[in-house]
């Protein structure tokens, strides 16, 4: 059964009147409350309650390709797991296709002809993201985005993925990703070379340098109280049965990042 987000073509045309064209600004950010509470009250359809840091997540990043590329244009979504925003931008209007290997990696769902079943208008590539992939023509994205997934992946197969970013985005096209960062806790000191990297990939493509040096970032991130942090019941999710004792909690916030690529 197809799942379906808007079932009025009055949600689409008020979701698209109320953030197409925003200026959503480029450079590094962070999900914060307010931005969590702007999306429960104007996009319910893809903002659940139940704690994980995805809740923020996805909302933001399709208000952030609302605002830089509004509909139409053609989307791609790396490692997206469930389709559950590729779907629904698809629903706005979009021309989406998403890439992911569905093997598993990363804890990453699996069930590829379940989704394919669900989301029959999303164009879905069961391969790893990588420069040259067959059945994509160079420069034809308006934007590719990810969520909670760059995080995962090691420097050498992260520049790759840019190399991939740079190959299929067109010109003046977005890079718009969102990523775990372990603010405080287990894995805290493996974290800020891993945001490095990403956010230097993000800069190569623009051209310029960072408009924001990462502990100037992490500076706004912990003074603000506005942060959203992950939430108990979303670690509890995370730790996937294991005991507390091996996963104990950590303090995760979500870094944004929105870069144009140069013309």
């Amino acid at each position: 059964m197809p799942v379906r987000f808007l079932n009025k073509p009055e949600q689409r045309a008020k979701i698209i009147s109320r953030f197409s064209g925003c200026d959503a600004g480029g450079g590094t950010s962070y999900a914060t409350v307010a931005d969590y509470c702007e999306s429960l009250d104007e996009l319910r359809q893809i903002t659940p309650v139940d704690g994980d840091l995805k809740n923020v997540q996805r909302p933001w990043t399709a208000k952030a390709i609302l605002a830089n590329v509004p509909p139409p244009a053609r989307l791609l979504e790396i490692g997206g797991g469930e389709p559950m925003i590729s779907g629904f931008l698809e629903e706005l209007g979009y021309d989406v296709t998403l890439v992911d290997p569905y093997d598993g990696f990363g804890n990453g769902p699996t069930d590829f002809d379940r989704y394919v079943e669900q989301f029959p208008n999303v164009k879905i590539v069961r391969e790893y993201f990588r420069p040259g992939l067959p059945g994509l023509t160079p420069g034809s994205f308006d934007a590719i985005f990810s969520i909670s997934v760059l995080e995962h992946l090691p420097a050498e197969s992260l520049r790759l993925c840019f190399d991939a970013i740079d190959e299929f985005l067109t010109p003046g096209g977005v890079s718009i990703h969102c990523f775990d960062f372990i603010l405080q806790g287990p894995g805290e000191l493996d974290n800020p070379p891993m945001a490095e990297r990403i956010l230097a990939e993000q800069a190569r493509l623009t051209g310029k340098p960072a408009p924001e040096s990462l502990p100037s970032l992490l500076g706004r991130v912990q003074a603000d109280v506005e942060t959203f942090f992950l939430s108990p019941q979303g670690h509890h999710h995370w730790r996937g049965g294991r005991s507390y004792s091996e996963f104990p909690f950590r303090k995760v916030v979500s870094i944004q990042t929105i870069a144009r690529r140069e013309t």
